[in-house]
């Protein structure tokens, strides 16, 4: 297929067998690390031309990466919105999914590390991929909560939680902080912001 307009939309690339062909690669060459993420490689695993990778797929290796973190995020939200988890507050919750999806750091951590490198790359293709990324953890908020989403409150929800993920999953890649720390920094703003609020005492 000869497009000869540069990059293809995102949609349009994941109904090209070469591309899915490649996302899979992509995911499995990250599971030893970044720097073992070699497009040449990749190229002569998937039968596919570097100027066509580079022509009609991505723009950059941090790019191709971040598509294939991305890829894994949706499948992940995909699986919630056919069998959301039932059970407990809508805190409770909120919290065994965020902590599947941060203990999903650790037990893959050389792959994890090494899409999330590309993620916050600024090789990553602009605000693409980090701002699908940001959609899809919407997706995973409202999979969760459903309709104990309040409606006047959700967007204010949805956006601060994944501010506090992201800023979390950034003290672990970059700032040395474990995946237990993490956990805690998501857990007290779930409860902050979905935790009933306590009635007022007796006036004295």
């Amino acid at each position: 297929m000869d497009c000869g307009g540069g990059l293809l939309p995102l949609a349009v690339k994941r109904e090209d067998p070469r591309y899915q062909r490649l996302m899979a690669a992509t995911r499995e060459a990250a599971a030893a690390g970044y720097d073992n993420v070699s497009m040449r490689e990749l190229a002569e695993s998937c039968h596919i031309s570097l100027r066509t990778i580079y022509g009609q797929f991505c723009a950059s290796k941090d790019q191709l990466i971040a598509e294939a973190h991305l890829d894994g995020l949706e499948a992940f939200h995909d699986r919630l919105t056919q069998r959301p988890p039932s059970g407990g507050s809508a805190a409770d919750r909120m919290i065994r999914v965020m902590r599947a999806f941060t203990n999903a750091l650790t037990s893959d951590e050389t792959r994890s590390r090494a899409m999330l490198r590309a993620l916050y790359s600024s090789e990553a293709g602009g605000d693409g991929p980090r701002s699908l990324v940001g959609e899809t953890f919407s997706g995973i908020v409202e999979a969760v909560l459903g309709s104990e989403l309040d409606a006047s409150r959700g967007d204010a929800v949805t956006s601060t939680l994944a501010h506090v993920l992201n800023s979390a999953i950034l003290g672990w890649l970059i700032g040395g902080q474990d995946v237990t720390w993490v956990n805690r920094q998501v857990e007290a703003t779930v409860r902050l912001l979905l935790d009933p609020v306590p009635a007022p005492g007796p006036q004295v």
